[in-house]
């Protein structure tokens, strides 16, 4: 379950998917969710970067090439979100993306996966609490 965001044109955070973690993939209700362990994010507020956790991605209709959920793990090295022809460098948090849109993850480990979907909800889920870490890089 997420926790219930009715206004999205007011992030609280910018996600970056490279330098994020994908603690675990799963199929829910025909969408992918992925589960971030750490989230590469940039308070809105104040522009303070650091890692927030968890962060839920909700993916609708996906389909992925190069991968299956359970490869769906691991530090994210690089990361490219496209839709409608542009690229988005970071992702509202809380927020939604409706449209055709193309996820391109290359993990640490070595997996690039390429993953379509028709919607993306990125949300903080109701069974934890978020934590913020600011981050230590200079």
């Amino acid at each position: 379950m997420l926790i219930a965001m009715t206004d999205f044109d007011s992030p609280l955070w910018r996600l970056s998917l490279a330098g994020s973690e994908i603690a675990a993939a799963r199929i829910e209700a025909g969408a992918l969710v992925l589960r971030l362990s750490a989230a590469a994010v940039r308070r809105v507020v104040d522009g303070v970067a650091g890692y927030l956790r968890p962060v839920e991605l909700r993916l609708a209709q996906a389909r992925c090439e190069g991968g299956e959920p359970a490869d769906l793990f691991g530090g994210v090295r690089a990361a490219r979100v496209l839709q409608a022809g542009r690229v988005l460098d970071a992702l509202p948090l809380p927020g939604r993306l409706d449209g055709a849109l193309v996820l391109e993850l290359q993990l640490i480990h070595g997996t690039a996966l390429r993953i379509e979907a028709g919607a993306l909800v990125l949300a903080l889920p109701a069974d934890a609490s978020p934590v913020f870490h600011e981050s230590c890089d200079c």
